[in-house]
């Protein structure tokens, strides 16, 4: 259970460690760490970042768009994992896209990521197919959604 942090809004000052974290945890799915740093200074972007101990310990990053947000990262340091962070920051982002008047919250994960899968079903996310082939190496992905 997460204590003493805090969730905040991303800024550029977070891009090193976005682009290590999702170096650490994304590299099987793709060129992450290179992509989403830059969506830092992309105003159709809002990521919040979550702080243990005066330090980033986990991202959130939404892409916003005509109604619908798509979760296109949702990443924990793995010394921070299995604390409820993830599920912070997911219900963070739930929120704070409610307040933006967002109507649909879209993603994708992968098909063995069964954590993941795990937590988005339990706040609120359903399946809505999957897309073969979606990841570096062929991985298949997993379509959900969430109505706000």
């Amino acid at each position: 259970m997460m204590e003493d942090g805090r969730i905040r809004n991303g800024t550029r000052v977070d891009r090193d460690f976005v682009a290590d974290l999702a170096r650490r945890v994304f590299s099987a799915y793709g060129e992450y760490d290179r992509i989403l740093p830059a969506c830092l200074d992309d105003p159709q972007f809002h990521t919040l970042v979550s702080e243990q101990e005066d330090r980033p310990a986990g991202f959130c990053m939404l892409s916003i768009g005509d109604g619908i947000g798509e979760v296109v990262a949702v990443a924990v340091d793995p010394r921070w994992q299995g604390r409820g962070i993830g599920r912070q920051l997911m219900q963070a982002i739930v929120e704070d896209a409610r307040g933006m008047g967002i109507r649909l919250l879209v993603l994708k994960t992968a098909i063995r990521n069964l954590s993941a899968q795990g937590l988005f079903r339990r706040i609120g996310f359903e399946e809505t197919g999957r897309v073969a082939g979606y990841y570096t190496g062929g991985q298949t992905a997993v379509g959900m959604r969430k109505r706000l």
